[in-house]
């Protein structure tokens, strides 16, 4: 197992009734920099924590608080390790209609929400399923981004080449 070690500082602002992490990492040139040195990190070092929707969403806007529990407690054990991940949404339900793309994308908000407090994630990886869509990847990040602004996205190397004319790949590392 490959990791991404470094000191963690949490810094945080309080900001209504949420909490704001400020950002380890950002995109430049389709590359992951940390921000603190300004060095490019590899993207295949953080370890990748696969989230199934029907897992966190087992109904329709009914989420398993259970597993998310216990995913924070996990990431927040990597938080206490210096150990950076980053979540790889499993589309594994229906995702054609616009109410589908709308509950995909509250599920793992929800998601952001019950685990806002853990350094150790560096952002999400965008599932294959949504690259068709520029739409739906915008709002993805939009939504995910209006409460937790520190989170960087990623697409796959196989991947990146189905969306690279696209203006959302300019902010996308590629792994």
């Amino acid at each position: 197992m490959h990791v991404c070690h470094g000191e963690l500082v949490l810094s945080s602002q309080k900001l209504g009734n949420y909490m704001k992490l400020e950002a380890i990492f950002t995109i430049k040139n389709n590359n992951l920099i940390k921000i603190a040195d300004n060095s490019t990190v590899d993207p295949s070092s953080l370890i990748k924590e696969t989230i199934s929707w029907s897992t966190i969403e087992m109904e329709d806007e009914i989420y398993n608080e259970e597993y998310l529990a216990d995913l924070r407690n996990k990431l927040k054990a990597y938080d206490e390790q210096g150990i950076f991940a980053v979540l790889l949404p499993v589309v594994d339900k229906p995702l054609e209609t616009v109410e589908q793309k709308e509950l995909f994308i509250n599920a793992f908000n929800h998601t952001a929400r019950r685990i806002k407090d853990c350094v150790s994630v560096a952002g999400f990886i965008l599932p294959s399923e949504m690259l068709s869509d520029t739409a739906f990847i915008q709002d993805f990040m939009d939504t995910l981004a209006s409460k937790h602004p520190q989170y960087v996205y990623f697409v796959s190397k196989a991947d990146s080449e189905k969306i690279s004319a696209q203006p959302v790949f300019a902010s996308l590392a590629v792994l």
